[in-house]
């Protein structure tokens, strides 16, 4: 008998980085210091290379510590953080979330609020509701 792999749950980091995709955002993981993290050109329109996203104004995102926890232990609430091209800190983009939310609505909703907010910054329509 053939049996199927086993594949380990999606990642909170995959559950954002999935959410950002369908509205056509491209984040990428990151690491510092022990802690990982996606991170985003800031930019609508950007291209889809990790590179980009360093070079040029970006958004940072983080759950708690660690963006590579399973997300099935997803407890703190996603945030998003705009840097200039520099890495020095401008704003907060997403700051938690209200109350108890799931991994998989939590990255909606940080994906719905960066993507609006960063389109309003920039003076781009706001992308479609998740």
């Amino acid at each position: 008998m053939n049996e199927l792999p086993h594949q380990s749950p999606p990642t909170e980091g995959e559950l954002l980085r999935a959410a950002l995709a369908a509205v056509g955002r491209y984040a990428f993981p990151g690491t510092e210091g022990g802690m990982t993290f996606l991170i985003m050109a800031a930019r609508p329109g950007a291209p889809d290379d990790e590179e980009a996203a360093y070079d040029g104004p970006h958004v940072l995102m983080y759950a708690g510590e660690r963006a590579d926890r399973p997300a099935t232990e997803h407890r703190e609430p996603w945030s998003a953080h705009l840097h200039d091209a520099t890495g020095d800190y401008l704003t907060t983009l997403v700051d938690g979330a209200p109350g108890d939310i799931d991994a998989v609505a939590d990255a909606v909703r940080c994906a719905r609020e960066v993507t609006d907010k960063l389109a309003h910054r920039y003076d781009i329509v706001p992308t479609p509701s998740l």
